[in-house]
């Protein structure tokens, strides 16, 4: 036989060097290639649906002004979220899972602080049969709620009771945390696109809930001001003090005296910034908390430089009497506690041990162990466990109220308040439509976690790019072999010195060059980033791409559907489907 692979009645034999098992077989000639864009873990995770792959793609391209409109498409505060999120974004990044998660906050702080300057054109919808909408509070979910139905198209009014819009972001949060010119800015924003703001309005006091009802709908975003009482002996004593009530007088420009002894009940993010500002105050600080650190609900770098400031923490101890002593110092007696079985909110009880009770003096005592609503203002049947009652699309009883935020039975985050707004502006838009949410909730929804995203809504409930599939893509779905290893860019911040002397920022933000090296770390999970992996290692050449038409062509007619453009894409982007 003459035969080109004979060779002196030798045979000629394929050899592989490694293992053939990555080598499928017996499908080639049914299945083809097909884009399928994935939602990443990031992005579901975020309450606010940003997404985040998308953004810093385009900062990685340097385009940074279309990265800041894609974050302002799900998200009217990247300069406040970029400051002060909890970022869980980050606790779900795949790339936490191959060496550190990626800085996907401070990037989203970074595309802000870049833009600054810029006027993005959001590009409300000019809608002839918009209707008028009021909102009762202009926190975080106010505020989101009025953005939302603006870019809608409808008329938008905000009532808010205080001298200035903002709520707790304007009120409570410190300035070396959030400088208010970031707040303003955000507002201003806003403002320019044509929402009305009302401030010194309070329900109840100022507007009726009559005059709202003249209104086509109704958002109630009244925020948490009320501070939840210890329900002590001694709790009524002057330097007694609420936290919220202690931020508002600091960020209004008066504090207690300096050199004084605190002690500050509670874990959350209140009483760290009552600490943190107390101490810039000259003051010095024990944070007493009933449950241990791991327990603590207050974000963990808030913790971290809470204590790096000089705050003094005492674990698993509750107050439970107040005295007055003749110098008019405090002597407040503690019990101490142990841990037990899980409550309600998933932490382990904490259990009082008896024949524990020990003393400790200090010059002022405050509180900051939980925020309620006052609730007077409104219809008692909307009420329910002390705060308003509203089913998964955040309807009330009456039809044409809406609630979201602190008054109603969710996770008190900013980022949290921002989802719920942009969740109540799509209801109140299909509410004014006459059209039922159910279906059109199913088909915006962002992975499983309870985010939406605006821009699937605003396009008739269809994800770009056969995101419909709301599939989120797990890191064993990753071709980890094309990324280096490499570390996040540690925060830069004012030195403690400095950083104790004033209310000046303390976090500096990323460089330029921190940022870029940043936004490279990010594997773009579930998106095409034109790597050109499937283009290079595609054996018959039957594919081309188009970056920046943002097309990719498969000349399906000589594909051999061997798999191989699948097997090298490491993004889970190209998936081989049956045709």
């Amino acid at each position: 036989m003459n035969h080109p692979l004979i060779q002196e009645n030798k045979f000629v034999i394929p050899i592989s060097y490694g293992s053939t098992e990555v080598i499928d077989t017996g499908k080639w000639g049914f299945q083809k290639p097909h884009t399928q864009f994935m939602t990443a873990p990031c992005q579901e995770s975020c309450p606010a649906g940003n997404n985040i792959p998308q953004f810093l793609y385009l900062a990685q391209k340097g385009e940074y002004g279309n990265a800041l409109l894609t974050i302002l498409k799900e998200n009217p505060f990247p300069g406040i979220c970029g400051r002060v999120c909890f970022h869980p974004c980050e606790v779900s990044c795949n790339r936490d899972k191959y060496d550190e998660s990626v800085s996907i906050s401070a990037l989203e702080r970074y595309i802000f602080d870049t833009t600054s300057d810029q006027v993005p054109n959001l590009n409300p919808v000019q809608n002839v049969n918009g209707r008028g909408v009021a909102v009762v509070g202009s926190g975080p979910a106010g505020l989101s709620c009025a953005y939302f139905l603006r870019l809608l198209g409808h008329k938008v009014t905000v009532f808010e009771a205080y001298k200035e819009a903002g709520g707790i972001m304007t009120y409570v949060i410190p300035g070396y945390r959030l400088p208010k010119a970031i707040v303003k800015k955000e507002i201003d924003r806003m403002i320019a696109l044509g929402i009305e703001i009302k401030t010194g309005a309070k329900v109840g006091r100022d507007i009726t809930l009559d005059a709202l009802n003249e209104y086509d709908a109704v958002f109630l975003s009244i925020g948490a001001g009320i501070e939840s009482p210890l329900g002590i002996e001694g709790e009524a004593f002057e330097k007694v003090m609420h936290g919220l009530d202690f931020l508002k007088r600091i960020n209004s420009g008066s504090s207690i005296p300096g050199g004084q002894d605190v002690i500050v009940v509670g874990g959350g993010n209140t009483a760290m910034d009552v600490a943190r500002s107390s101490i810039r105050n000259g003051c010095r600080v024990t944070i007493a908390y009933r449950r241990g650190r791991a327990e603590m609900p207050a974000i963990k770098d808030e913790i971290d430089d809470t204590e790096e400031e000089g705050a003094r923490f005492e674990f698993l101890i509750q107050p439970v009497r107040i005295k007055m002593l003749s110098d008019k110092r405090l002597a407040v007696e503690f019990q101490r506690m142990k841990l037990g079985e899980p409550d309600a909110s998933g932490r382990p009880r904490a259990i009082p041990v008896e024949g524990t009770d020990f003393i400790m003096e200090t010059d002022y005592l405050i509180t900051a162990t939980g925020e309620n609503v006052d609730l007077v203002s409104l219809p008692t049947d909307l009420i329910k466990n002390g705060l308003v009652y509203v089913d998964n699309f955040l309807r009330t009883k009456n039809a044409k109220m809406f609630a979201g935020g602190d008054v109603v039975d969710q996770p008190r985050t900013i980022v949290t308040a921002i989802g719920a707004g942009k969740k109540a502006a799509i209801s109140i838009d299909l509410y004014l439509k006459g059209v039922s949410p159910e279906k059109m909730f199913s088909g915006i929804r962002v992975g499983d976690k309870g985010s939406i995203s605006f821009e699937a809504y605003t396009s008739g409930g269809r994800f770009e790019m056969n995101r419909a599939a709301q599939k989120v893509v797990t890191f064993d779905k990753l071709n980890t072999l094309y990324f280096e290893h490499t570390s996040r860019v540690k925060k830069r911040k004012l030195s403690r010195e400095a950083s104790l002397k004033s209310f000046q920022e303390v976090n500096l933000g990323l460089s330029a060059e921190e940022a870029t090296t940043s936004v490279s770390r990010c594997f773009t999970c579930g998106t095409c980033n034109y790597c050109y992996n499937c283009y290079f290692f595609c054996p018959e050449g039957v594919i081309a791409l188009d970056p920046i038409k943002g097309t990719k062509y498969v000349d399906y007619e000589h594909c051999k559907g061997c798999g191989t453009c699948a097997k090298s894409c490491p993004r889970n982007v190209v998936v081989m489907k049956e045709l």
